[in-house]
Parts: C-alpha cells; sequence; structure tokens
C-alpha cells in the first residue's frame, strides 16, 4: 500500500493563485483560454509608467496599440518543448487591454523588456485650458 502525502498549504496556495488569475480575467474583462499578464500602472505627473510580468516572452512577440485613454498590449509566449511532469505556467496568446485616467500622446510610448518585465513609459496628453471669453 502506498502511502500519499496531501500538503493542504500548497494545494491551498495553488486554489489562491487560480483565484487571483480568475479574478484578474473577470476585472480585465479579457477572453478565457489566454493567459493574462499581471500590470501596474504609476502616474508620474506628465507620464505614466506601466510594468507588465511577461517572463519567457520575447521582445518581437509583443504588440502595443495606443488609441486615446486606451492601450492594448498584445503578445505571444511559446511553449517549450518536453514532457512535463507538473506545468502551472500559462503559455499562448495573451491580450491586455488598460483605460488610463488620463488620454495619452499617440506614439509617445517607450518600452524596454528586462529580466521578464516589460516597461512603458507612455506620456500624458497636455490638458487644454479653458478660458473665458469676455
Amino acid at each position: 500500500m502506498t502511502i500519499e502525502r496531501f500538503d493542504a498549504i500548497e494545494r491551498l496556495q495553488t486554489i489562491r493563485q487560480q483565484l487571483d488569475e480568475l479574478s484578474r480575467r473577470f476585472a480585465s474583462q479579457e477572453v478565457f483560454g489566454e493567459w493574462v499578464p499581471a500590470v501596474d500602472v504609476i502616474d508620474e505627473g506628465t507620464q505614466f509608467r506601466i510594468l507588465v510580468d511577461v517572463p519567457g516572452v520575447k521582445n518581437e512577440d509583443l504588440e502595443l496599440h495606443e488609441e486615446g485613454q486606451t492601450i492594448t498590449l498584445a503578445g505571444i509566449r511559446h511553449a517549450r518543448g518536453g514532457n512535463y511532469s507538473r506545468q502551472e505556467r500559462p503559455d499562448g496568446a495573451f491580450r491586455r487591454t488598460l483605460t488610463l485616467p488620463e488620454a495619452i500622446v499617440p506614439g509617445s510610448a517607450q518600452a524596454t523588456l528586462k529580466s521578464g518585465v516589460l516597461e512603458l513609459v507612455l506620456q500624458k496628453a497636455r490638458k487644454q485650458s479653458r478660458k473665458g471669453r469676455k
């Protein structure tokens, strides 16, 4: 008879990760079946800095589209070959659409990919001042 060890803490952590992923998908209104990278949006006054966790994704497999206050980041993480005994990291296509609090300057995006984190810097569009006429 074989006794199999049940690790309740590990199982609870796995369930929590799955619930976090499900919550992120609902919040971002993304399509099921794709993976959704975690995102931080930092307001730095004149620009937004966006950090996106995309480990294993290559530069050439990323796309960015900007329109008004909305940016869409899409890409693909290619599967590695092999016979997995456990696979927790998703692969395949992803698409993440974010609506920023303010409009950005079209074409102002600067991107760097380092250590699996995509960093985007987007300049905010200048607000038009409304001066009353006499």
